[in-house]
């Protein structure tokens, strides 16, 4: 039996539309399409579906971009407890912030969907697959134990306020593992 991508388990009403762009974007794009291994289409619904779930709220909420190398020297001269605070303290109410702007209340699918949108533009690798009682979501960062300490901290907590769900998690050096029970 296939594997189904999660994209594939929520079916979404399409419409057709054309946009004029420039001869020298739409190649740039074509370009990139061809890189990703999607059709242009996917990879415009993939730029304009971050867009509205994640990019559009970054400034409103303070969100900086940061180089890798900057965020894991930064990260490893903190201590766990400071790691923890900063996730479950700051970090949650501003995420918190983003996830009320988007919507007022959640499914464990609209949250998926966030979380990977969040990936998507922080160009974090993840893997899903969905299983008869829950979702497997990994998260590949390469940034080391304590960013997975953080992201697990970040991720469980938003999910236990905004869904009031128990969520399972398990960290490596570089993954954190989440188990998202199904609805």
């Amino acid at each position: 039996m296939a594997q189904k991508n999660y994209d594939d388990t929520i079916q979404k009403k399409t419409q057709t539309i054309t946009f004029r762009l420039s001869a020298s974007i739409i190649e740039e794009l074509k370009e990139d399409a061809e890189i990703e291994k999607v059709n242009l289409n996917q990879l415009i619904s993939k730029i304009l579906s971050n867009h509205v779930l994640w990019e559009r709220y970054e400034r409103k909420v303070g969100l900086l971009p940061m180089t890798k190398p900057f965020v894991k020297d930064a990260i490893n001269r903190l201590d766990e407890k400071e790691i923890i605070h900063l996730a479950e303290r700051i970090e949650k109410d501003t995420s918190k912030d983003i996830f009320n702007s988007i919507k007022i209340e959640y499914t464990v699918e609209d949250f998926i969907e966030i979380l990977r949108t969040w990936l998507n533009v922080a160009w974090m690798q993840h893997y899903i697959k969905k299983g008869k009682r829950c979702y497997h979501f990994r998260i590949q960062h390469d940034l080391g134990t304590k960013w997975s300490l953080y992201i697990k901290t970040l991720v469980v907590g938003l999910f236990e306020d905004i869904l009031k769900k128990k969520l399972v998690a398990k960290t490596t050096k570089n993954t954190i593992s989440f188990v998202f029970p199904l609805e």
